[in-house]
C-alpha cells in the first residue's frame, strides 16, 4: 500500500512537471497587475522591477521546458509583486500625509504674510520688506493652487516638490519681516 501511496505521489509529482505552471503565471500577472493600480512604479520602483523581471523569467524558463524554475519564477514574481502593492500603498500614505502637511504650512505662512501686509498682526514691514513679502505671497498661492490640483490627482510626490521650496522661501521671509524689522505708521 505504501509503494502505491509513493508511486502515485511520484506520478503526479512527473504530470505537474510536464505543463507550465499558468495558474501560478496568471496569479503573478494578476498581483503585478494589482501593483501598477496601487502606485508600484512610482511608490516601489524596485519591487515592482524585481516582480516583473521574475515574470519574464517565468517565460524565458517556459521556453525552455523548465516547468520547475518556471514555477519558482512565478512564485517570485507573485510575491514581489505583492510585496510592491503594499509598500506603494505605505508610501503613497506617507507622502500624501506630508502632501498635506506642508499644504497647511504654506497656507498658514500665506494667512502670516496677509496680516502682516494688512497690518493686522503688528507693525507694517518696511517698504522693500513689503515688496519681497507681497513678491513671496503672489508665488505662494500659485503654488498652493497648483498643489492642491497635484493633490487631488493624487500625485504627492509632485506636491511636496513644489512646495518644498515655497515654505523654505516663506519661513526665510517672514523671519526677514518679524516685528522687530518693520516699521509702525506706514
Amino acid at each position: 500500500m505504501r509503494r502505491l501511496v509513493c508511486a502515485v505521489a511520484l506520478a503526479a509529482a512527473v504530470v505537474a512537471c510536464s505543463e507550465p505552471p499558468t495558474k501560478e503565471r496568471d496569479q503573478a500577472q494578476g498581483a503585478l497587475e494589482a501593483a501598477r493600480a496601487a502606485g508600484a512604479p512610482a511608490y516601489a520602483p524596485a519591487e515592482f522591477r524585481t516582480a516583473e523581471k521574475a515574470l519574464a523569467g517565468y517565460e524565458a524558463a517556459v521556453g525552455q521546458r523548465d516547468y520547475r524554475l518556471a514555477l519558482s519564477l512565478a512564485i517570485d514574481a507573485r510575491e514581489s509583486a505583492y510585496a510592491a502593492a503594499r509598500r506603494a500603498t505605505d508610501e503613497k500614505v506617507r507622502s500624501r500625509a506630508e502632501a498635506e502637511q506642508l499644504i497647511a504650512a504654506v497656507q498658514k505662512g500665506v494667512t502670516v504674510i496677509e496680516q502682516r501686509l494688512n497690518g493686522k498682526s503688528g507693525p507694517r514691514p518696511t517698504r522693500p520688506i513689503a515688496t519681497r513679502l507681497a513678491a513671496t505671497l503672489k508665488t505662494s498661492i500659485a503654488a498652493l493652487q497648483k498643489a492642491r490640483s497635484r493633490l487631488a490627482a493624487e500625485d504627492y510626490r509632485s506636491v511636496v516638490a513644489v512646495l518644498t521650496p515655497v515654505r523654505e522661501a516663506l519661513d526665510g521671509d517672514l523671519a526677514a519681516a518679524s516685528p522687530g524689522q518693520g516699521r509702525a505708521g506706514r
